[in-house]
């Protein structure tokens, strides 16, 4: 057994890693060529550096709820908890945006742009220095609704395609998918159900394509601007939580 200066800390960090990620997205900044991951820890956030999964950052102070969604920019760090949107710079609290209409579920970096989804069917966006209101949205009257309803669509994932300017792709609990102008506020276009709700999104290396990944296991990779689906997986494990794509060499 090794000891002292001999012990290795490499099982440990890829131990502390699975204890503490609670089941959210983890976005992962690139600076440079280093790349950083963020990962929720009940009321907090912590930063580790990729390549070493070393600690980096902790944030302070904690949220007085569970955090719910985050994402990075920058230097900037945004973790939606409550109503609430609780802005850090390097893991210290230095502002907030809100409180919203509703509990935020959803939150999206395009560019210097925050979005925020709340459980009441509003989208707004920020800057993301400033944390100026750009712009804000009602999805029910912006056509974006549930089957036979006028009510919002309950959001369960959303992405910015790859050169769609203002253009959102929002999919809900019941398989629909609808492609939103955030400017104008209109929902631009509405897809045929896909029969069990959408729990993940991935913009693909090639515009208009993209993955969906489904509650009942099946990944469909569709072009948008075609209304059309490319071809189908199916993992047995049950629901699709989360996937991306990769264009490097194939791993070892």
């Amino acid at each position: 057994m090794a000891t002292g200066n001999e012990r290795s800390r490499v099982l440990e960090a890829f131990r502390a890693v699975g204890v503490i990620a609670l089941p959210l997205k983890c976005p992962v900044l690139k600076r440079g060529v280093e790349n950083f991951v963020t990962t929720s820890v009940k009321n907090g956030f912590q930063v580790f550096d990729c390549k070493s999964l070393r600690l980096l950052f902790v944030s302070s102070p904690a949220t007085p709820r569970g955090i719910k969604a985050l994402e990075v920019h920058g230097d900037f760090t945004f973790a939606a908890s409550g109503a609430l949107v609780h802005k850090f710079k390097r893991g210290k609290e230095v502002g907030q945006i809100g409180p919203h209409s509703g509990n935020i579920t959803h939150m999206l970096v395009i560019g210097d742009n925050l979005f925020v989804h709340s459980n009441d069917g509003h989208v707004v966006g920020y800057d993301v220095k400033s944390s100026e209101e750009i712009l804000r949205m009602d999805l029910a009257k912006s056509g974006v609704t549930a089957k036979a309803s006028r009510s919002a669509a309950k959001l369960t994932a959303w992405v910015h395609p790859t050169s769609y300017l203002n253009k959102l792709l929002l999919g809900d609990e019941e398989g629909s998918l609808f492609i939103v102008n955030v400017r104008s506020g209109k929902c631009v276009h509405r897809f045929a159900p896909l029969g069990a709700s959408v729990t993940a999104i991935a913009q693909s290396p090639a515009v208009d394509v993209l993955a969906v990944g489904l509650v009942d296991g099946r990944i469909i990779v569709r072009n948008i601007k075609f209304d059309e689906t490319l071809f189908e997986f199916m993992q047995t494990d049950g629901a699709v939580t989360g996937f991306c794509f990769f264009t490097g060499n194939p791993p070892n």
